[in-house]
């Protein structure tokens, strides 16, 4: 008996000894991972999900700048991150539309959330009793920890998920001036191939300001001042080139580029509209004043920029931009339409106000300081402009008719009294032109006695300021 037991313990020994080295010339042993069981399991495939930051704007606001150190995605699956370096974001400019952030890989699943944090922000608004232009800075760290209204599912097709910043909820100022934040935001989705595939809901990206860095082929990568990454854009027959072709593109050239989400989640150039060439620089904001007739300077809050000399510090900030009789004078038409409309829109050198949105862009770059004051403060730069272009801007307030999708019409848009452009301007209201070509924002119609935002193309016309839209939205 005694004999049977140890022959069987010797078997037992024998067989574990033969499976062990089994596994060890299979690659079983050691510290390697087993696929689908045990403590490492198979990682989740991933999908590029093209995350963008958007704003719903604060009227008394002229400009809000914020430097997002981190950012990342809480998903079932394991977390995106999205942002992991210091990233600086101009938010006014964007009023209801959306700026590419990130492109990230996540993993497939359930996403219910985000953490978000802000390392400052910079405010500039228009002070109401001096009527002077005030800049003010929110100190940091500043978090965020977001819950998706419903929860958002990551797949097998691209995607897009927009944050999109209330600062009329998220910013409140105290006694003595001082402003506080806490941030709001709210989530939207969309899958590339559905829709309007321009539109930033499904991963389409509108009118990108940056700086060709690299050309190979048929592809380009640009780099933006307002992205946690840079941007990989392929072309083919189809792709719209202004001023530049796929063989005459060069690195440093300013560019703006609208492109779609593909199936494979790469992003496919629809226009690509050379600005500037190596050297020069760019910028966007609100014109604070206009000095000379016709001008030889105006002064305005930087929104947007890039290009030599170009710094995040100079978003919300005073600069001043120089104009001589070499300077051209242009209106951006872009996804704009411009058809039967009852006035003429002019932008000259002797059609150009405070108040409206534009684009300098410089041969010679930006240059540091500058001379000048705005509200009690130096300018933070300054520009010669070569080129002077209207762009798109937006505006809220209160319409007292309803509003369809689709039709041709005009109406009247009364704004708040703490408007920043009320308080520049004097102005109380602006006609805004709803043409067939204007899209509305989450739906078909905008109910009569609705707030709501217009963004569009701003004209001063027979002593009345007049807004060609070509997107509204209920706020």
């Amino acid at each position: 008996m005694t004999q049977h037991r140890l022959t069987t313990t010797a078997a037992i020994a024998c067989l574990a000894l033969f499976l062990a080295s089994l596994l060890m010339a299979c690659g079983g042993g050691g510290s390697s991972s087993t696929s689908g069981t045990g403590s490492n399991p198979t990682p989740a495939a991933k999908t590029p999900v093209l995350v963008n930051m958007g704003d719903s704007p604060a009227d008394w606001m002229l400009a809000f700048s914020m430097n997002i150190t981190s950012m990342s995605l809480t998903g079932s699956n394991g977390s995106a991150t999205v942002v992991s370096s210091s990233t600086p974001m101009e938010m006014m400019h964007l009023m209801g539309s959306m700026q590419p952030l990130a492109m990230v890989p996540a993993p497939q699943g359930t996403y219910t959330g985000a953490s978000i944090t802000i390392g400052s922000a910079t405010v500039m608004y228009m002070d109401p009793t001096t009527k002077a232009a005030v800049q003010a800075t929110i100190p940091g760290p500043i978090n965020a920890n977001v819950t998706f209204s419903s929860p958002i599912t990551v797949g097998t097709t691209p995607m897009a998920m927009g944050f999109n910043l209330d600062l009329a909820s998220s910013v409140t100022a105290g006694s003595g001036g001082n402003l506080s934040m806490n941030p709001v935001f709210h989530v939207t989705s969309g899958m590339q191939g559905s829709g309007n595939a321009l539109d930033p809901t499904n991963g389409g990206i509108q009118q990108m300001m940056g700086t060709v860095s690299s050309v190979s082929g048929s592809s380009f990568t640009m780099t933006s001042m307002q992205a946690a990454q840079n941007f990989t854009f392929a072309t083919n027959s189809s792709t719209v080139f202004d001023g530049t072709s796929m063989s005459s593109m060069s690195g440093s050239m300013l560019a703006i580029v609208d492109a779609t989400m593909q199936a494979d989640g790469s992003l496919l150039a629809t226009k690509v509209q050379s600005m500037m060439g190596s050297g020069g620089a760019m910028g966007g904001g609100i014109i604070t004043t206009v000095t000379g007739q016709p001008p030889t300077s105006l002064t305005m809050v930087m929104q947007n920029g890039v290009g030599t000399g170009m710094m995040s510090s100079y978003f919300a900030a005073g600069v001043t931009i120089g104009l001589n009789g070499s300077t051209t004078y242009q209106i951006d038409e872009d996804n704009m339409d411009m058809s039967g409309l009852p006035f003429t829109p002019v932008f000259d050198a002797s059609h150009v106000y405070v108040g409206q949105s534009v684009m300098p862009i410089s041969s010679g770059g930006m240059m540091s300081g500058g001379g000048g004051m705005m509200g009690g403060s130096s300018m933070a730069g300054t520009m010669t402009a070569s080129n002077l272009e209207l762009e798109p801007q937006g505006l809220s307030g209160t319409v007292a008719t309803t509003i369809t999708s689709g039709a041709a019409a005009s109406f009247t848009l009364m704004l708040p009294s703490d408007s920043a452009f009320t308080t520049l301007t004097g102005a109380t209201s602006v006609t805004v032109y709803q043409q067939t070509g204007t899209t509305i924002s989450g739906g078909s119609s905008i109910a009569s006695g609705s707030t709501m935002h217009a963004f569009g193309l701003l004209f001063f016309d027979g002593g009345q300021w007049k807004m060609v839209a070509s997107r509204m939205g209920s706020n």
